[in-house]
């Protein structure tokens, strides 16, 4: 049904491990962290007094204190996650030589095939956990922090259409 060629570089790991960093099922927690944060806050722009009775009570003052802990942490998060993530796929190029080869993948209705410089894979359709992707690159999953990266700038748009047409008919659940 289809193969490429890609070979994989720094930028196009960090891109999938940003990508594999997205957790949808945490946005409503941390969507409710800076709900709260913004409320505390318009509530003491509206009535500094506030402040008084929020630290007069120590229920409130725990409650504070464990939402600016968790902002701050978020922050923390936030702030220190790309450095981290470029970090991490250096390493992983350095320690993983095989990946700054060419990678040939291919694909039929029964198996999805990689090969690298070391090593020969076939994995059938129905072992494969899930994929995901975004503008950049597609991400392959084998389990839930295993993946298979495809830099979507070194392959046709045709072969990406392909595989994603292979993922989805074979019923591989996207991410």
């Amino acid at each position: 049904m289809g193969e490429f060629t890609v070979t994989l570089r720094e930028e196009d790991l960090y891109r999938g491990f940003l990508l594999n960093a997205v957790n949808r099922r945490a946005r409503p927690a941390l969507l409710a962290v800076l709900l709260c944060v913004l409320l505390i806050v318009a509530l003491l722009a509206i009535s500094p007094r506030s402040i008084c009775v929020m630290l007069a009570s120590p229920p409130y003052l725990m409650l504070l204190g464990a939402v600016f802990l968790a902002a701050f942490l978020l922050i923390l998060v936030l702030a220190f996650r790309r450095p981290i993530l470029r970090s991490m796929a250096r390493r992983t190029l350095e320690q993983r030589r095989e990946l700054g080869t060419p990678i040939d993948w291919s694909f039929d209705d029964e198996t999805l095939r990689i090969v690298t410089r070391f090593t020969s894979s076939a994995f059938p359709w129905d072992g494969l956990r899930g994929w995901r992707e975004d503008k950049q690159c597609m991400l392959v999953y084998l389990a839930d922090q295993l993946f298979h990266t495809v830099p979507k700038d070194q392959v046709d748009a045709a072969q990406i259409d392909a595989l994603r047409a292979a993922l989805e008919s074979h019923g591989v659940p996207r991410r």
